[in-house]
């Protein structure tokens, strides 16, 4: 492949969807918007994650890296429990392991899974990961005050784990983002194009 094909070829975006029944199909509307707002530059890839109704969060956590490999992500953005087990990978040690390098993450109304959040198994959000840990990755967490799923204050528990994380706190934005999408876009497009 030549360099201006190369040049030209679309920086692929994982969107990771939430857990529920028929959540992928609710996540749709996010993950299209999320492409127009990107335009013709970005390939976003939206695949189905299995028992999304009631996920099994080691599974999820080996389809999500599995899905970033096999797209090719540059970006991965995901979407509430999706959100959740990603920030949990990362949590782990694993990125750059079983996820692959990435130029930016950006995690949607990640809930927390971990001490002042939700009480799930399998999650590791109990100590502070550092921008080292992470290799430097660029990451962005946001949070809606009006949404009614996620409550706002896990953005605090957040910053706790990944205190480099740049934490986005959108006024009047619920838990499916609609109208906010447009920001999470302006910031993608604001790593990619950052000096290397």
């Amino acid at each position: 492949m030549s360099q201006a094909a190369v040049e030209r070829a679309p920086v692929a975006v994982l969107f990771v969807q939430g857990a529920g029944v028929q959540a992928h199909d609710a996540d749709r509307a996010l993950a299209d918007t999320l492409a127009q707002e990107l335009g013709d530059r970005f390939q976003v890839v939206f695949p189905r994650l299995p028992g999304e109704a009631d996920p099994d969060t080691e599974a999820w956590k080996r389809a999500i890296a599995a899905e970033a490999h096999r797209a090719g992500a540059a970006i991965v953005v995901a979407h509430s429990a999706g959100a959740a087990n990603v920030a949990d990978l990362m949590a782990e040690g694993r990125y750059g392991r079983d996820m692959p390098r990435l130029r930016g993450l950006f995690l949607l109304a990640p809930p927390f899974v971990g001490p002042g959040g939700w009480a799930l198994e399998g999650f590791h959000l109990d100590h502070a990961t550092s921008r080292q840990s992470l290799d430097g990755l660029p990451l962005h967490l946001y949070f809606g005050s009006a949404d009614a799923t996620v409550p706002p204050a896990h953005a605090t528990l957040y910053a706790a784990v990944f205190p480099d994380a740049a934490i986005h706190r959108l006024r009047d934005c619920d838990h499916q983002f609609a109208g906010h999408l447009g920001r999470v876009a302006h910031d993608i497009r604001g790593v990619v194009d950052a000096p290397a």
